[in-house]
């Protein structure tokens, strides 16, 4: 009798399994990636709270990134996800484990979790060159999964390549000699800077030296006067252009840009033409209107034409000296103007490196 392994049927068998571990599994397996996750949270509202730097010198655009990422997913999850950002490094984990918010995006690299909540959570897998990721209470862990499954799918499509080519790329101007380096866009935000110049009849490139000088694009920035995203904008004043969600890159951009409209033609009407609207409008974006008014006003009882920025420039350093800042055409006292004045040439200097830099 032969033995067992030399039966042809045996032969026959583990050829077929060989085939299918060679030839059909990995097809298999192509499909089950190329398809997108079901539908599990549709109809859905998603709390997303992201653990953010809030300094200038935090690197890359995470923050965009995520609005973006998130924008996906809703669209092929049908559901809305709300992100919140915080500051905080305790209490958004307590609002996870007590299940007041759904997901929370931590930097892997950069946060913990702490002790008291290691056994409670479980997390995705890494959605950015950052090592970010998102934490889920484990009662919610089908939330994860639906993302792990549509994440792994996204990453291969061209809409994710066109996000990575934007957030994940360095976005210098000069190179380490100091000379311009020809580019075509200058930030991740190119298209909505260019859709939202038009509110307020920019070059673009002009618009986006503002931002650089707020932010330097950096979407989660705050500063210690509430000033808050890529504009630098108040809750308040977003809020009079109808603008709820100020650290959205793209509302944040339709409220700066709102502003800036209202503020450019207040100066026209006023009789400015439109080159000194422009710089008029700038300086007030920094010091307020209500010191831009001081300014002008100062510079009209000085003899000077108060509808030239030029002019008023020679007036600013005046109002550091007591007896110009309390006379009748000053209102709101003492403004020593040095950092309006660099604020303004800062972005003039730009603008004229970015016109060379990028075609329009």
């Amino acid at each position: 009798m032969r033995k067992f392994w030399r039966n042809k049927y045996f032969q026959y068998t583990l050829a077929f399994i060989a085939s299918f571990f060679v030839f059909l599994l990995p097809k298999w397996e192509q499909e089950k990636i190329d398809t997108p996750s079901p539908r599990f949270l549709a109809g859905d509202t998603i709390s997303c709270t992201v653990l953010i730097d809030n300094s200038l010198a935090t690197k890359g655009y995470s923050l965009g990134y995520l609005y973006e990422l998130f924008s996906h997913f809703d669209q092929a999850q049908m559901c809305k996800t709300i992100i919140s950002p915080e500051k905080g490094e305790f209490a958004p984990w307590v609002d996870l484990s007590a299940e007041k918010t759904d997901i929370l995006v931590i930097n892997a690299a950069r946060d913990s979790v702490p002790e008291i909540f290691q056994e409670e959570v479980v997390s995705s897998i890494p959605i950015n060159q950052s090592e970010e990721v998102c934490v889920v209470n484990k009662s919610h862990y089908m939330i994860v999964q639906v993302f792990n499954s549509w994440f792994t799918y996204f990453k291969q499509t061209p809409q994710y390549n066109d996000i990575a080519s934007r957030y994940f790329k360095n976005y210098k101007i000069k190179d380490r000699s100091g000379s311009l380096i020809a580019r075509k866009t200058l930030s991740p935000y190119d298209n909505t800077i260019k859709e939202h110049s038009n509110t307020v009849g920019w070059d673009w490139r002009l618009l986006a030296s503002l931002i650089y000088q707020e932010s330097k694009f950096k979407a989660g920035v705050s500063s210690s006067r509430g000033a808050i995203g890529l504009m630098q904008i108040k809750e308040s004043v977003a809020k009079s252009y109808g603008v709820e969600n100020i650290y959205n890159p793209q509302e944040n951009i339709k409220a700066g840009t709102l502003h800036l409209k209202r503020l450019q033609n207040m100066y026209k009407k006023m009789g400015a033409d439109s080159l000194n609207a422009i710089l008029l409008t700038i300086a007030a974006y920094n010091c307020g209107e209500g010191r831009m008014a001081d300014c002008m006003s100062l510079a009209k009882q000085e003899g000077k034409n108060h509808l030239l920025w030029e002019e008023i420039k020679e007036t600013i350093p005046l109002m550091r000296e007591e007896k110009y800042y309390m006379s009748e055409a000053v209102k709101l006292g003492c403004f020593k103007g040095k950092e309006t004045l660099k604020y303004v040439d800062a972005i003039l200097e730009r603008f004229n490196e970015y016109k060379e830099a990028v075609s329009m």
